[in-house]
């Protein structure tokens, strides 16, 4: 399955990148260290709905997004 990252752009991670299947190294390294980037890693097929509630004050996307801009 692909999927695509639809948070901001950070260090080792930049915003649209797709995944086939598992995640690189680096990437698995990230989520460890800052778990709300799994949460804004969705899936190709539902791209659109994903950037619509990014932006819903209450959704789980926006929440990981705001937990994600809280530690940068």
């Amino acid at each position: 399955m692909k999927t695509i990252y639809i948070g901001p752009s950070l260090q080792g991670l930049t915003t649209n990148t797709i995944f086939c299947g598992d995640y690189p190294p680096h990437v698995k390294d990230l989520i460890e260290k800052r778990p709300a980037i799994a949460g804004l890693i969705v899936g190709l097929e539902s791209l659109q709905q994903s950037r619509r509630d990014i932006n819903k004050q209450g959704h789980i996307l926006h929440t990981n997004l705001q937990k994600l801009l809280k530690e940068k």
